[in-house]
């Protein structure tokens, strides 16, 4: 085939040789010129190699050990990009055969193209020399969204000087502005596995501000016709459930189904792209893992639904972090929930329930992408009012358990050529509560904000949000909400808030500021201040542990990436941390000192102390009284091998004690075998023994309230197994298991006496708990759940998926803690198995 074809060129002179790196890296820009004739050695001769590579780790802006050239071409609809990657030892090049997208610790090539030339968003594509492909999008200049995945290919091949890939990159995964000169950011990356080297043209330097930010340009490139706009992805599925039925006659033991769905996208224009779904299915997602909680707040579980997860960054309004994982405005798991009416349904002798686990989601669409110097992300969902059957007698009914909702998020940012932005972001929620949801779930809720990030002299950034919120809904549903976990404003000691329970509209804001060195290769800080009103919530599409809190904080780094002989890179923190609410109580204080270190040898370790004072926890009684809690000293460590090695291990532990004798020990060690290169198996352990000596157990209420606590002696284990298997970089398999057992015994029950007392004798006084009139807190919690994929890509964007799920649930008490005996009762129990095949076939126009 005749292709027109533009080769690339330096527009200076390119170094003929990796030497004089100072001229490399000022070598920062390239130019088209024309070529013609078909894709072969003859186009890729008349372009002019760039080889001016400039490593990046482990010695920044040092000398590469190896040679790497690239050679760039395109036509009409696709970006030709060759790179050789010269290697004097071309037999110790290290390679692994993996599914798509998971990295592994070999050579990589990667390719990044700011199309947009922004310098804050990018693409990147990268293989192995195996031809496993990986690819992956970056926002907000030094943010990565690794779920985003694009229909592209690449060839790959060796010899006796190293291995080269050819990448093949349709313009329509790209979003670009056509035009007769038309210039990308680009750049590309080497990694040697077996050296843990990373090269980069032009050099991406650790100690720089912005990732994206610091690429090079390919200029020239004219491009007038627009790309491809549309892409289709049809699927089907079929499935088969086979569960117990435990005596329920509306559980059936082996139910089939079927369904039919479209995913879709649309360039809108240049910039926006518009993605949509329609009755979605996420069979093949991994379960979540097994939890016991004996906290008053909800379990924050990460997101693994394809379409939420992809360009997730669009949407991110983070209120809360802790050590890099956040929460905030938008929390997608909202969308599709488990019911949350399914606490209301009739109970008793001969009353039976059948209740989704999720509520079905209709179909959602996004919209995501750029308008000039503003990246705009706007959604909406929309979830089936669910139905739970119920049979009382011989009477069978329908009862509502969750209303038809939709949910709607806007998110704009406007970015600035020194990397600052300032956004604001908007969500609503309406329900159709008239189905007997009124006491139950509000009608409406509004959430907005605005954030900031100013950068100033390059590495410095004032940084902060305000966001506020209002909940709309009948007088039951507001009362429950002010009296739930976030909230508890029945507290009797209560005085920054009261219960209204007339209310019908609950409203509260929140803010933060905070002034951080970012940029600088040996000391960064962050100091920080912020609140949450006691009627802030934002829990009906985003994510909020809890409202009414003062806090500040401090943090220090100095660090080191310079390699010497015994490290590559060492750096010690210092933290600082305290918290009221807003009647004053200090809800917690406390320091942390912790050290992180990266020996030559590619094995790292780091440890840390926490020492946290005597707080007060005003949800401790679940909505009576706060309780004084003690403080405690702690240590955690970590140890991790070289993960390129055949065996590798992970191993974290910590261990936490009170000034009353209270214990927390956890010890995660993780081995990661790979026998050959198409073979990965993980096995991990999680062991955790707690004991606390005052741990909530309940409110009972007789002629008094007697809020009660008990010595709980806690042991917890789970097993994780992962085994990957790849035939082919289109066809793998992946198995996920996870035994989970967890039981805790309670004893030496004792109620307040003086909540507030600091004298610990004198807070609580011993109490009769009567286990037969009152629930029994013991617990003994026993699971098991696997996942199991065969994922095919029979063609570029077009997949099979084969899954089998199993789950088996067990919580019968026998007391106390008995490893083999709790294993056993796991595989006791019938198991609930889901049979699931799902084809989908992608259509480009």
């Amino acid at each position: 085939m005749i292709l027109g074809m533009l080769a690339l060129t330096l527009t200076t002179a390119t170094a003929a040789s990796a030497t004089a790196r100072v001229d490399a890296v000022a070598i920062t820009s390239a130019r088209a010129v024309r070529a013609s004739g078909e894709l072969g050695d003859e186009v890729w001769q008349t372009a002019a190699p760039v080889d001016a590579f400039v490593q990046r780790e482990p010695h920044d802006a040092g000398e590469p050990s190896q040679r790497t050239e690239f050679r760039v071409a395109y036509d009409a609809t696709t970006l030709f990009v060759k790179v050789r990657a010269y290697d004097t030892e071309p037999d110790k090049i290290v390679t692994y055969l993996t599914r798509r997208d998971l990295d592994s610790p070999c050579d990589w090539i990667h390719i990044l193209i700011d199309s947009y030339h922004d310098h804050r968003t990018a693409y990147e594509f990268a293989v192995n020399p195996s031809g496993v492909k990986m690819d992956r999008y970056w926002f907000n200049d030094n943010s990565l969204d690794d779920s985003w995945d694009a229909v592209w290919d690449v060839s790959v091949s060796r010899d006796r000087e190293g291995w080269t890939a050819e990448f093949r990159i349709p313009f329509s995964q790209l979003r670009f502005n056509p035009s007769a000169a038309s210039t990308f950011g680009f750049a590309v990356s080497r990694q040697i596995g077996r050296m843990n080297e990373t090269s980069t043209w032009p050099l991406l330097s650790r100690g720089a501000n912005g990732y994206v930010s610091s690429f090079g340009e390919l200029g020239g490139l004219s491009m007038t016709a627009s790309p491809k706009k549309l892409e289709i992805v049809p699927y089907a599925l079929t499935n088969l459930t086979k569960q117990p039925t435990g005596g329920n006659p509306l559980v059936k033991g082996s139910a089939p189904d079927g369904a039919i769905g479209l995913d879709m996208k649309y360039a809108l224009t240049s910039g926006l792209t518009l993605t949509t779904t329609v009755n979605p299915d996420f069979g093949q997602v991994e379960a979540d893992p097994a939890v016991v909680n004996l906290s008053a707040f909800e379990t924050y579980f990460n997101e693994r639904r394809p379409f939420f997860v992809e360009g997730s960054g669009n949407f991110n309004f983070n209120l809360d972090c802790n050590d890099g994982a956040c929460s905030g405005m938008f929390y997608s798991r909202r969308v599709g929930r488990p019911p949350q009416g399914a606490d209301n349904l009739p109970s008793g002798d001969n009353i039976y329930t059948d209740v989704p686990s999720q509520t079905k989601i209709l179909g959602a669409a996004k919209l995501t992408g750029r308008v000039g110097q503003y990246s705009i992300g706007v959604m909406e969902a929309v979830s089936e009012k669910a139905q739970a059957r119920v049979q009382n007698g011989s009477v069978l009914s329908t009862q509502p358990v969750e209303p038809l909702t939709s949910y709607s998020v806007g998110r704009v940012r406007r970015e600035f050529s020194n990397q600052s932005a300032i956004g604001f972001m908007l969500t609503g929620t309406k329900r159709r509560t008239r189905d007997s949801f009124g006491d139950v779930l509000p009608t409406s809720a509004t959430t907005g904000g605005i954030d900031w990030d100013l950068r100033f002299k390059t590495r410095y950034s004032l940084r902060g949000y305000w966001a506020g919120s209002t909940v709309r809904g009948d007088a039951a549903a507001i009362d429950e909400l002010q009296e739930n976990s976030r909230h508890y404003f029945q507290r009797p000691d209560l005085k920054g808030a009261t219960l209204d329970t007339a209310r019908t509209s609950l409203s509260g804001d929140a803010a933060m500021i905070a002034i951080s060195k970012i940029g600088g290769q040996y000391v960064h800080f962050n100091s920080n201040v912020g609140f949450k009103s006691p009627g802030f919530d934002i829990n009906d599409v985003g994510f909020l542990r809890r409202a009414d809190t003062r806090n500040i904080g401090n943090w220090i780094q100095f660090r080191s990436d310079h390699p010497n002989r015994w490290f590559r890179s060492r750096m010690i923190n210092f933290n600082e941390y305290a918290g009221w609410n807003s009647d004053g109580d200090r809800l917690y204080s406390g320091g942390n000192i912790n050290a992180h270190a990266v020996f030559t040898s590619n094995w790292s370790t780091g440890g840390g102390y926490n020492i946290n004072g005597l707080n007060f926890d005003d949800r401790a009684t679940r909505g009576g009284p706060g309780v004084y809690m003690e403080g405690g000293r702690g240590v955690w460590y970590y140890l991790n091998s070289d993960n390129r090695r055949v065996v590798s291990l992970e191993y974290f532990g910590s261990w936490f004690v009170d000034s009353r004798g209270s214990t927390s020990r956890d010890f995660n060690p993780e081995f990661t075998i790979r026998p050959v290169p198409a073979l990965m198996l993980t096995t991990g352990l999680r062991f955790g023994r707690n004991v606390a000596d005052s741990q909530w157990v309940g409110e009972v209420t007789d002629s008094a309230n007697h809020y009660v606590f008990g010595h709980l002696d806690q042991t917890t284990v789970a097993f994780t197994e992962r085994f990957n298997y790849t035939l082919t970089r289109n066809l793998s398999i992946q198995l996920y298991a996870q035994p989970f057992v967890s039981a805790g015994d309670y004893s030496a029950f004792k109620q307040i006496a003086n909540a507030r007392s600091i004298d610990y004798a004198q807070r609580y006084t011993p109490y009769v708990y009567d286990l037969v009139a009152n629930d029994d807190p013991n617990f003994n919690v026993k699971s098991f759940r696997t996942t199991n994929v065969l994922r095919w890509e029979y063609k570029p964007g077009s997949t099979l998926f084969v899954v089998w799920q199993q789950a088996r649930e067990n919580d019968a008490v026998p007391g106390g803690f008995r490893f083999g005996r709790d294993v056993h009762g796991i595989f006791g129990v019938a198991p609930k198995n889901v049979f699931l095949v799902k084809l989908a076939y992608w259509l480009n126009y």
